[in-house]
Formats: structure tokens, C-alpha cells, sequence
């Protein structure tokens, strides 16, 4: 069997599910499994050079900068 994951390396969400996809493989076996990461990109509008975390992530979740450090 092929299972193919979408993931984005950055999602913790994304992490969570790895995390419980390699607990549920160390039950059952690996054995038959064939595991295909595909990508997947949260902001696809992100350039490849970036952008500077704070100014992103205050202009995605507000100018308060307890809020922002509290989801970041």
C-alpha cells in the first residue's frame, strides 16, 4: 500500500500528525507500506528569499506584540 502525506515542514500541525502517523506505523508494522511525503505550502505567496519574522507576523496576527509573540 502507498500512503501519500502532504505536509508542510513548518506546520506544527503537520507535526503532530507525523508524529502520530510514526506511532501508528510502530504498532502496526511498516511492512507493505510505502510512505510518499508530498509538499504542501501554508503561504504559497511567501517569496523564496522570506521575510522578516516579527514584520510578518505582526502584520498576519495584528500590531500587539503579546499576541503575536504568544502565537509565534
Amino acid at each position: 500500500m502507498q500512503l501519500d502525506v502532504v505536509s508542510d515542514t513548518v506546520c506544527p500541525w503537520c507535526y503532530i500528525g507525523k508524529r502520530r502517523l510514526d506511532e501508528a506505523l510502530a504498532i502496526r508494522g511498516r511492512e507493505g507500506i510505502s510512505l510518499r511525503w508530498r509538499p504542501f505550502q501554508l503561504d504559497p505567496s511567501i517569496p523564496d528569499e522570506g521575510y522578516d519574522r516579527k514584520a510578518y507576523m505582526q502584520a498576519k496576527f495584528g500590531s500587539d506584540p503579546d499576541r503575536a509573540r504568544s502565537i509565534g
